[in-house]
């Protein structure tokens, strides 16, 4: 056991470490492809040739442009994964992508002499905002929820519009262009950055160290935009691209995050499929049982009702005390069956055995009228397997009697045949239906819609008698007109066949 336990352990550290092996490779892939990316697009955007043959101020704008259309992407996925996954960090961040992608990046576009003090101090409130933005969604306040982003979203872009307004002065002109406040930003933007990237290492999983990634390039584009000695995208493209490369990033993380959300939710949705159709199987065995239980008491009931005359009018005697143990035991049957203590068999052969002729005779006591059952059974008969099978067989069978031919003579023959107990009630009535199919009788729901029934009787008879290694079967005889019923039961092996009469053949 000791041994067992060292094994499983061995076997649980050996597939962390492939886990962990698999996740570290993964992660410097991710590194090295992205700082690749970055060294690429700087190496050739600053090369002269290629700065010749491009119209820097178009292609600068085209990039910008470019680079907001991704980060509006970025944020629609960052509300729908934010959604899916319920979490509130990926709405804030949504927020902090619309508010720099929407409102600052456009005016990037427009070259800074171009603007007056009041703008460019607009575009600075809207940029500081969605930095704030993004240092809050490493950790949104419970307080403010999904939609606390957007609040804060709304009231920086009502702060820049009002920024529009301002007077030109020295304080602001000291506030636009002093190094504090871009310092401020280079900060807070970069231990955000650094924050999501963390975040994905711990978490070990690929679409949240993408996002990190992809901001810690942004963060890296502002940090060589302010390095740089021509920091506009009149004189040099590799800021923009690299802008456009961290979104493009961020976008590969968002739509990875989605990806999984939405087969997570297919996953669950099979799943849930799956647990309703196996409830949907149980309620309907369940209906199933139940209609067999119901058709069990129903035949039971009708034999005791068809006995409680005799005792009324009997007094003592022989005959009565028969009659009254056979009431008994049937009533002791019906409790058994209201308890859900119907025979289930174990598989393989039965080891209990019981004897034939009392089962019988209790059966034909309770249906004993003007024209009982005729009973004839070779003494010393026993079976193997459960009485209560036997008996709930044949009170199905002598039901069907009553019910197809009503006022016929029955006969019930008890005989061995073998290795089996062979059981026979034939009646005088009309036999099977013309062009009825004997096996297709014995399924589930199959009736004579004439007379009546639920077509549950001689399905739960033949399923019985199946799990006992029995049988029965229906055909038409004549000589008298009739419908014979043959059920085969296990006989005890010790029995010898010299203790009773072999089973002459059927009549035609």
């Amino acid at each position: 056991m000791i041994r067992r336990c060292e094994q499983l352990a061995d076997g649980v550290l050996a597939s962390r470490g492939a886990r962990s092996l698999r996740w570290s490779s993964r992660l410097l892939a991710d590194v090295l492809v992205v700082a690749a990316l970055c060294a690429v697009v700087v190496v050739l955007l600053e090369a002269d040739t290629v700065l010749a043959a491009l119209p820097v101020q178009i292609t600068g704008n085209i990039l910008t442009l470019s680079a907001a259309a991704v980060g509006a992407g970025s944020a629609i996925l960052a509300v729908v994964v934010s959604r899916l996954l319920g979490e509130a960090k990926l709405a804030w961040v949504a927020a902090a992508l619309v508010l720099y992608c929407v409102v600052v990046l456009p005016w990037a576009t427009l070259s800074t002499a171009d603007l007056d003090v009041s703008h460019r101090a607009s575009r600075l409130v809207a940029y500081v905002v969605a930095l704030v933005l993004l240092l809050l969604s490493t950790r949104p306040p419970r307080s403010l929820g999904f939609w606390g982003g957007w609040v804060i979203m709304v009231a920086g872009g009502v702060c820049a519009l009002a920024a529009l307004r301002l007077p030109d002065s020295a304080p602001l002109r000291w506030f636009v262009e002093g190094p504090l406040v871009t310092v401020a930003v280079l900060v807070g933007w970069t231990a955000a950055a650094v924050s999501f990237a963390v975040a994905g290492i711990r978490r070990q999983w690929t679409p949240w160290l993408r996002l990190g990634l992809g901001l810690v390039v942004l963060a890296i584009a502002q940090i060589y935009r302010v390095g740089i000695t021509t920091p506009t995208i009149t004189t040099n493209l590799a800021f923009p691209a690299l802008r456009l490369v961290g979104l493009t990033v961020v976008l590969v993380g968002l739509a990875q995050m989605v990806q999984r959300a939405m087969a997570t939710m297919r996953s669950e949705h099979w799943q849930q499929q799956e647990e309703l159709a196996v409830a949907a199987i149980h309620m309907e065995r369940a209906g199933e049982l139940a209609a067999e239980r119901d058709h069990e008491l129903r035949n039971g009931l009708a034999g005791l009702a068809g006995i409680t005359h005799l005792l009324s009018a009997d007094t003592g005697g022989e005959d009565h005390e028969r009659l009254k143990h056979a009431v008994l035991a049937e009533l002791g049957r019906l409790h058994r069956i209201l308890d859900g203590g119907e025979p289930e068999p174990d598989v393989g052969p039965p080891l209990a055995e019981y004897a034939v002729a009392p089962v019988l005779e209790g059966l034909v006591a309770l249906r004993s009228g003007d024209r009982g059952p005729d009973l004839d059974i070779v003494p010393g008969l026993r079976a193997c397997g459960e009485s209560a099978v036997l008996a709930q067989v044949m009170t199905n069978l002598l039901a069907n009697c009553d019910r197809h031919a009503p006022g016929a003579a029955v006969q019930v023959r008890a005989r061995r045949r073998g290795a089996d107990i062979v059981v026979e009630v034939r009646d005088s009535g009309p036999g099977l239906p013309p062009g009825a199919d004997a096996d297709a009788l014995l399924t589930r729901g199959v009736k004579d819609e004439s007379a009546g029934g639920s077509g549950l009787g001689l399905y739960i008879s033949a399923q019985l008698l199946a799990r006992e290694g029995g049988t029965v079967r229906l055909r038409t005889v004549d000589d008298p007109r009739g419908c014979l019923a043959t059920v085969t039961v296990p006989a005890v092996s010790e029995q010898s066949p010299a203790d009773s009469d072999l089973l002459t053949a059927p009549r035609a």
